[in-house]
């Protein structure tokens, strides 16, 4: 089965097929996408794409969350902003995506500040009990 991959002017792009299921995956854009630089393919980060509240009882396929992790010797040169724009983009041609959001801890500026250059605007603060304590996040969100 072929690769789907989307291309930057610095990055590659490609959604990952661990379990067998691209078909679901290219379908829908949802999974883990890894990030390398071009010409070298090595692999410096990742974008996740979901359902927001995957994990729930009812997730919302039309509110697309999406994040990011990248290692941190590549952190501040812009990677992650040009990933999650270019895959955002990519998710958002879908016709049933009506929303697309992201979280972060409320200290990590810099992805609140990616979120904002992806055009997201401040949603809530919440407490997240999933990281094993009381942590507090944040919600941003576009409505397209």
């Amino acid at each position: 089965m072929k690769k789907f991959e989307i291309n930057t002017n610095r990055l590659n792009i490609e959604l990952m097929d661990e379990d067998g299921s691209q078909q679901l995956y290219e379908k829908n854009y949802w999974g883990l996408w890894k990030v390398s630089v071009k010409g070298n393919d090595v692999f410096i980060g990742y974008i996740l794409v979901k359902p927001l509240n995957i994990s729930s009882e009812f997730p919302d396929v039309n509110n697309i969350e999406i994040g990011w992790r990248f290692k941190q010797e590549n952190w501040g040169q812009g990677y992650a902003t040009e990933a999650a724009k270019a895959v955002a983009d990519k998710v958002t041609e879908q016709k049933n995506i009506k929303i697309i959001s992201a979280t972060a801890d409320a200290s990590n500026i810099a992805s609140i500040r990616i979120m904002e250059k992806l055009g997201m605007s401040f949603i809530k603060n919440y407490n997240d009990k999933t990281k094993g304590a009381d942590v507090t996040s944040v919600l941003y969100s576009k409505v397209l």
